[in-house]
């Protein structure tokens, strides 16, 4: 640069005349040769295809999608070797990557489609390196609300995984945890069920005696049936019938007993707790209290009450802890309308308001009576909140060891309209 920029010095004073504007002018037309070699030297790529991935998984972590799409794009322009040649599977992934972070799936998804076909010529039609490129297919089609097609590639990984590993080995689990949690967040509970059934039998017969994963798989199972007796459902999700892979229909289509599994499942965490010489009386008061709050939510109030009458007293030794989860009624189940204006949220053109209640909880967790403390404006969402706050169901709150009732205890719900 000092060759050029002395170069243009001495060109310059050939304009003695010249305006401060036009020297101007001139310094930065004889600069552009320059910038564009600079450029051109940036725009280099790396030789290497792992070289380049590293660099485009680098952008794609800090959110450079934009960026890192351009650049695979520039690459892939410039290679001339086969375009079905299977280093190009990958950068076409994270092409696709890219567009999903750019909000673009059909774009994400022609990506995919040319890393999937790319794969399937080279490894086979049931090859597992293309696992990772079904599952980024189904979050695609999902993003476009095509949840069909988004499960089958996610029944089509799964069957891929079965038949690689078999239904019994360890490596399977992933494939089938995934497919579990696709179905449980489109309400298929009865085949999630199933899953679960094959999860577990897995890991006991794999898994150590109180492993963490283990204890983690049981709560979750409880939790599926939590959610599909307690929870609320969005309007639109599950419109596909589940039909997992290698599974008879009869076993993921019969009804189950929702208190039955639940029950089964926590009862098992409290035996390995309680057989477990290491667990600590925390961690076993953890497992009792899941195991009695499930009990109170159906309704079996003494079962409840007396579990939790020892929950209190291997809490002795940590009275915050006991403070914190008997203090005060906790609510299990309280089903609060949604807020009636999100949309209007979304936009900043809303309004909040507020219902602020004082309930009366018995000692057994019902709701007999509510006081309006605060409620702006009115007629809007008192009535459903009292409504929504009659059908909860709260853990009681205890003194010395004993349920008792609670009156005045606050119930504070803010929505926007």
């Amino acid at each position: 640069m000092q060759s050029v920029n002395g170069d243009i010095a001495i060109r310059l004073t050939r304009f003695p005349t010249a305006t401060p504007l036009l020297r101007l002018g001139l310094y930065l037309a004889m600069l552009i040769p320059c910038i564009a070699h600079a450029e051109t030297a940036a725009l280099e790529f790396p030789t290497d295809v792992d070289e380049l991935v590293a660099a485009l998984e680098s952008q794609l972590e800090v959110g450079e999608f934009e960026d890192a799409a351009q650049q695979i794009e520039s690459w892939l322009a410039t290679q001339d070797r086969d375009g079905y040649d299977l280093s190009l599977a990958e950068p076409f992934m994270l092409l696709g990557d890219a567009r999903m972070g750019m909000r673009d799936p059909v774009g994400a998804i022609e990506a995919y489609d040319r890393a999937r076909h790319i794969t399937r010529l080279s490894k086979g039609i049931q090859g597992i390196e293309q696992l990772p490129i079904l599952y980024r297919e189904a979050d695609a089609f999902s993003a476009l609300g095509d949840d069909a097609t988004a499960n089958d590639r996610q029944e089509f990984a799964f069957g891929i995984s079965r038949r690689e590993y078999g239904a019994d080995d360890p490596r399977h689990m992933i494939g089938t945890y995934r497919l579990l949690h696709w179905y449980r967040h489109h309400y298929k509970y009865l085949a999630a069920h199933v899953l679960f059934e094959q999860l577990l039998e897995i890991s006991r017969e794999h898994l150590p005696a109180g492993d963490p994963l283990h204890l983690r798989m049981l709560r979750e199972h409880a939790q599926l049936f939590r959610h599909r007796v307690f929870g609320r459902r969005t309007i639109g999700r599950g419109r596909f019938l589940a039909t997992p892979p290698g599974l008879l229909p009869h076993r993921y289509r019969q009804n189950v007993s929702s208190f039955r599994e639940g029950r089964n499942a926590l009862a098992e965490v409290v035996e390995i707790q309680e057989s477990n010489a290491l667990a600590s009386d925390g961690e076993l008061a953890t497992a009792l209290l899941e195991y009695a709050d499930w009990h109170l939510m159906f309704g079996d109030y003494p079962f409840a009450v007396r579990h939790y009458r020892r929950i209190w007293d291997l809490l002795a030794s940590d009275p915050e802890r006991r403070t914190r989860l008997f203090g005060q009624p906790t609510p299990l189940f309280l089903p609060l309308p949604s807020d009636p204006g999100y949309r209007l949220r979304r936009v900043g053109m809303h309004r909040d308001g507020i219902v602020h209640l004082a309930l009366t909880v018995t000692h057994r967790g019902h709701v007999i009576g509510s006081k309006s403390l605060e409620v702006a404006p009115r007629s809007i969402m008192e009535f459903r909140v009292r409504k929504a706050a009659k059908r909860a169901r709260f853990r009681p709150a205890f003194r010395e060891g004993q349920p008792v009732k609670v009156r005045g205890h606050p119930l504070r719900y803010t929505y926007s309209y």
